[in-house]
Formats: C-alpha cells, structure tokens, sequence
C-alpha cells in the first residue's frame, strides 16, 4: 500500500523539508486515525506538496521514518543503489586490509531501522523498524547479491524493537555458515558468533581506537577494562606492550581473547586475564601502576531517565580507575550511551579525577569511525564518545 498520504501541518512540512530529519512525530501528522496499520505512505503538506515517502506506524512515538525526499517511491533497483553506494563508501574510505566493517548504520544512511554488519563472507542484520521487517527476506537477498556473502544472519532485539510491537527474531535469513566467522582487521584476524547472547558480535566502532593504542603500546604495561574478546588487549599485544591485563566479567569472553591470541601467534606469557566484575576490581588496591588503561564500559543509561545514575557511575569509575594509572599514564575511557552527550560525559571525567586529586589533560578524541557515519540531519545517530586522557 503506497497509495496513502501522510499529511504534515505546513510549518511542520517546511521543517521536514529544508532540515530533511529523517523522523517525524506522531503529533506531527495530522491524519494519523485515517492511516490505518504500518505501511510506506507518501508524505506530503496540507497543501499536497510532495515531501517525499516513509515507513508509518500508528503506535511509535516516531510515527514516520523518511526512506527517501525523491519524488518517486522506492524500488528494488533504487535500494540496490543504496546498497551498492554504501559499500563503495566503505571499501573507499577503509581499504582492502579491513575485512569487517558496519555496511549500513541505519538511519545516517537512509536505512530506517536497520543495521548491517559485514564480516568478510558473512552479513549481521538487525531490523528495528516495522518497514524494514515487512522488506525481511528482500533485503537479505539483495544485501548478499551485492556483497557476495554467503549467508546473512538476523540478531533482531532490543527496546526499539518492542516500540515497534515486534518481537525478538535471530537466525538465518539467506545461507549457511559455520561459526566462529574469522575477518582480518589490518594485521590481526578476529572471530565473530552471532549466536552467543552478546548480540553485537564485535566492537567494530572500535577500530581507529584499537589503531591508536596499538602505536602507542611499546614497552607500555596496559589494564583493558571491559576487554570483551580482546580487540583492544591484541592491538596492545601486537605494538609491543610489555604486559597487557585483560579483565572482563565474562569467562566466556575471556576464553575467546585466548583462542584470538593463538590465532595471532602473540606472546601469551605478556597477557595476563582476570574474570571479575570492573567495579570490584578497580575497588582493590593494584600490585603495580599501568601506563595505559582503557576503560571501555557497557551502557550505563537506555533512557533519559537513567541519565542522572550513568553519570554518578561515570564518576565513580573514573575516580577508581586512577589508582590504577601512574603519573605521566593515558587512560581511553568511552561512552556508548546516546542519551549521554560528549560535554555531560567530559563533566563525569573531571569530576572523578577530581574527587581522587588528579588533573588530566584531553589529548585525543574518539568516535565510532568511518564505517559509521553521523548524519549531519540526524544527531540523534551519534552514539559513541571516547577520550585519551594524559595523567598527571
């Protein structure tokens, strides 16, 4: 059904039309009860003046998710395009040495609620939105077409989902494939399991940041805070770190850091790993100080109203975290809450510093990386922000 029209108030329709922000509110529409169920619906003022097609939904707060401000409806070759245009970007921008990398970051791209993992011969989707759920098996088989993949995984869940009415869906959408999926990252080669219960497979907006500490390794002894499978505690390794301390709540994750290091041929006599909770950890009393340490923490807040708690648990952390750090260290401390901006997070890191009588200096910022574009008309789709701290 693309025959029905969502009608904007005019000064709604003129905002829509000259800041192109891909989501309009359910109070933004004038003809909502005349709309019916979820469907692609052209958009238009109450003039009729065409502003361009979106998925509806009747229930979601964002009633409107833009796909496209054209004047034609999208089709199947005009999708392919997208798809096409998106790979290009990344092959582009990240080179043939990097093999997994975000195809499509879901609005900033014009995919509204979808996300695309590629991991060389492997594609992670994850569907967020009614539409894209309605386009489930289409997108898949154009997504592999394009790509070359031989199989297309969905991990499908999370509360934007069960905005939508949707509930959670994982397994294959298109293929086979046998996990652990291995992809290069540079110089060091990773594994990615779809399947287990962390649903992002791979810190992948992590790469510039694995970069960075990995120039900066040499001789250096580093804490990896929350090290997942290892991304950060290899890039350390493979510098020349002089110890590397991976902790992480999971042994799990621990187990795979260890397989990751035999798959590298890295020295496992520098690697030391610890199955702990962070809190508990930075509560105790260190054996010896770090040169670096990376606190790379989970979520702290999914709502505005977690907010006020996040930031009281930013400070606490970095106030503990610098006990760990000689004078003259590097912390990277990173935030991948959205309801977290930069400046509220900067504010936390100060105040612990603070609070335990240090003073640092911001010698670099961080984001999430080529592979996952903000667009200018969508800030909401900034998500990550991280900083190198120097001690004194």
């Amino acid at each position: 059904m693309v025959d029905a029209v969502a009608v904007l108030p005019n000064r709604r329709a003129d905002i829509l039309r000259h800041y192109r922000h891909p989501w309009v509110f359910s109070q933004g529409v004038i003809n909502k009860k005349e709309l019916g169920e979820p469907h692609i619906v052209r958009v238009a003022s109450e003039k009729d003046e065409h502003l361009g097609w979106a998925f509806y939904h009747p229930a979601n707060a964002i009633c409107l998710r833009m796909v496209s401000f054209g004047r034609d409806p999208m089709t199947e070759e005009a999708w392919r395009d997208r798809i096409r245009a998106t790979l290009a970007m990344r092959r582009a921008l990240l080179g043939e040495r990097v093999e997994g990398f975000r195809l499509i970051h879901g609005e900033n791209d014009m995919f509204p609620g979808l996300k695309v993992d590629l991991y060389r011969d492997l594609l992670v989707v994850q569907i967020m939105s009614t539409g894209m759920e309605r386009m489930r098996a289409e997108m898949a088989a154009w997504l592999a077409d394009i790509c070359g993949a031989r199989a297309v995984y969905e991990r499908s869940e999370g509360h934007a989902r069960k905005q939508e009415g949707l509930s959670p869906r994982q397994g294959f959408l298109l293929g086979e494939y046998d996990f652990p999926a291995a992809f290069r990252e540079y110089d060091l080669e990773f594994t990615v399991d779809p399947t287990t219960e962390h649903k992002t497979a791979f810190y992948l907006d992590h790469r510039n940041q694995r970069d960075w500490l990995r120039a900066r390794s040499r001789d250096k002894r580093v804490l990896d805070v929350c090290s997942f499978t290892g991304g950060f505690s290899l890039a350390a390794l493979q510098g020349g770190a002089a110890a590397v301390h991976a902790v992480d709540l999971s042994q799990t994750y621990l187990d795979v850091l260890s397989r990751h290091l035999q798959r590298n041929q890295l020295d496992a006599a520098r690697l030391q790993s610890t199955c702990a909770d962070m809190f508990e950890l930075l509560k105790q009393k260190p054996d010896q100080l770090y040169d670096i340490v990376v606190l790379d923490m989970p979520s702290l807040a999914r709502s505005a109203r977690a907010k006020p708690s996040a930031l009281r648990t930013y400070r606490k952390l970095h106030q503990l975290v610098c006990a760990w750090l000689r004078p003259g260290g590097i912390l990277l401390t990173f935030s991948c809450s959205k309801v977290v901006d930069r400046s509220d997070f900067r504010q936390s890191i100060f105040l612990g510093l603070r609070d335990c009588n240090r003073e640092g200096l911001l010698i670099e910022t961080f984001d999430s990386g080529a592979d996952h574009p903000i667009h200018l008309q969508f800030p909401e789709g900034e998500y990550l922000k991280g900083y190198a701290i120097y001690l004194k």
